[in-house]
């Protein structure tokens, strides 16, 4: 499945990241991870979130995020989704791309995209993301780290929820010893 979402990206002419309505941290954070990820790389995406809290304009991409997108994208990317309804009015993105991938936590996540990358033992779909971008090597910015950050903290209340892992606190040394600044 990851050499699948490789490929697709780097065929891709035109990208769509989408998330679930009223986004939380993970939702926000992961996608916007993505999206630096992908600018990093020489590929052009659009962030479709209509509305998010304020509380994330300081999250590294967000001044980038659009309320509406094209008609048409050769590849739509839903992250921290679960179900095609938590898309609302952004599910013709999704629907209208021509392949799309889903890359998600959630054990209740109904596998609706073209390929499924979900991994349900994750805290976090930011720890998700995490492990696609090491398994590409794929640089990690501070500024991806922050967003990948944003997403862990809040999906795990703060490193307090069962699903953490000693993983989960590696990862969040190193995006330390990157220089994001976690408090």
């Amino acid at each position: 499945r990851l050499d699948d979402i490789y490929e697709e990206i780097n065929i891709a002419d035109s990208i769509v990241i989408l998330t679930h309505e009223h986004p939380d941290g993970d939702a926000v954070g992961t996608a916007l991870a993505l999206y630096n990820a992908l600018k990093m790389h020489g590929k052009s995406a659009d962030v479709i979130i209509p509305e998010y809290s304020r509380c994330f304009n300081n999250v590294p991409g967000i001044k980038d995020v659009l309320k509406e997108g094209k008609d048409e994208y050769a590849l739509a990317i839903a992250v921290d989704l679960a179900s095609l309804n938590q898309l609302g009015d952004c599910i013709k993105y999704f629907e209208n791309a021509k392949k799309t991938i889903c890359i998600d936590h959630h054990s209740s996540n109904n596998m609706m995209g073209d390929i499924n990358f979900v991994d349900p033992f994750s805290p976090a779909a930011s720890q998700v993301l995490y492990g696609i971008f090491k398994a590409y090597n794929w640089e990690i910015t501070e500024d991806i780290g922050a967003d990948l950050m944003t997403g862990i903290i809040t999906d795990t209340g703060g490193f307090q929820y069962q699903q953490v892992s000693k993983e989960t606190f590696e990862i969040a040394a190193e995006m330390r010893e990157l220089g994001v600044d976690i408090p």
